[in-house]
């Protein structure tokens, strides 16, 4: 898992690298500079203004008790795409901002729940039953039924 994570931000760094270096060719390097640092700002205006939004829904649905997860999702990506913005390059940009747009959003909530769910799942979810020591026999114990004894390392 970290070797994946590891390996992700390093493509995305690569990534990164390219686009700045192809638009640095195509429009000069200072105006490069001028691009990122005009889409880094535009981008953190639109999430402020969009992390406003969010928590306002949530509060106004934590008061009413009906929290759903779309709030929850909502606020999730705008916190995730205002981080990613706020790093200097095209592609965290562009990233970041299919997360905080209201018209991108419920598509990158669809997707966020498609990656992560099975995910969460397989780390929420109970393994297979503990096997019973091997001093008690199988039906010596009842289901649900405390049996007293220690822990030896």
């Amino acid at each position: 898992m970290l070797l994946r994570s590891l390996l992700a931000v390093g493509a995305l760094l690569v990534a990164e690298i390219c686009v700045i270096a192809g638009v640095a060719h195509a429009i000069g390097g200072v105006w490069t500079v001028v691009a990122l640092i005009a889409s880094t700002a535009a981008g953190l205006w639109l999430a402020r203004a969009e992390r406003r939004r969010a928590w306002k829904a949530l509060r106004e649905a934590a008061a009413d008790g009906a929290v759903s997860g779309r709030h929850l999702g909502d606020t999730v990506l705008i916190f995730a795409g205002g981080v990613l913005i706020a790093i200097p390059g095209f592609v965290t940009d562009a990233l970041g901002l299919l997360a905080v747009a209201p018209v991108t959003r419920p598509a990158m909530r669809r997707l966020l729940g498609f990656f992560l769910l099975p995910r969460i799942a397989t780390l929420v979810s109970p393994g297979p039953a503990p096997e019973p020591p091997s001093d008690i026999a199988p039906g010596d114990v009842t289901p649900g039924e405390v049996v007293p004894g220690e822990v030896v390392d």
